[in-house]
């Protein structure tokens, strides 16, 4: 299992008859995304601080061997004030 403090940790996996559910840890900032339509624009310092979290986060993931094909504000979570890769 891959862990890293911007990486969204999976919890769990529950299987029924027709479907799988992945049980996430929760991020209740919402995603990058929503965040910079809500604000309009991010302050230089925050911005470079969340791009410094997502490709310590993609980073590690490379590391791993494993691709992140989706990396973008849309799929970036946050979390205690830091953002986290889905």
């Amino acid at each position: 299992m891959i862990r890293h403090p911007n990486i969204t940790q999976l919890l769990d996996i529950l299987e029924t008859e027709n479907s799988y559910y992945l049980v996430m840890e929760l991020c209740p900032g919402g995603n990058l995304m929503h965040k910079i339509y809500e604000k309009k624009r991010l302050e230089e310092a925050e911005a470079r601080r969340y791009i410094r979290q997502l490709i310590s986060a993609v980073e590690h993931l490379h590391r791993a061997g494993v691709v992140h094909r989706n990396a973008d504000s849309a799929e970036s979570l946050i979390g205690d004030s830091t953002v986290r890769s889905k």
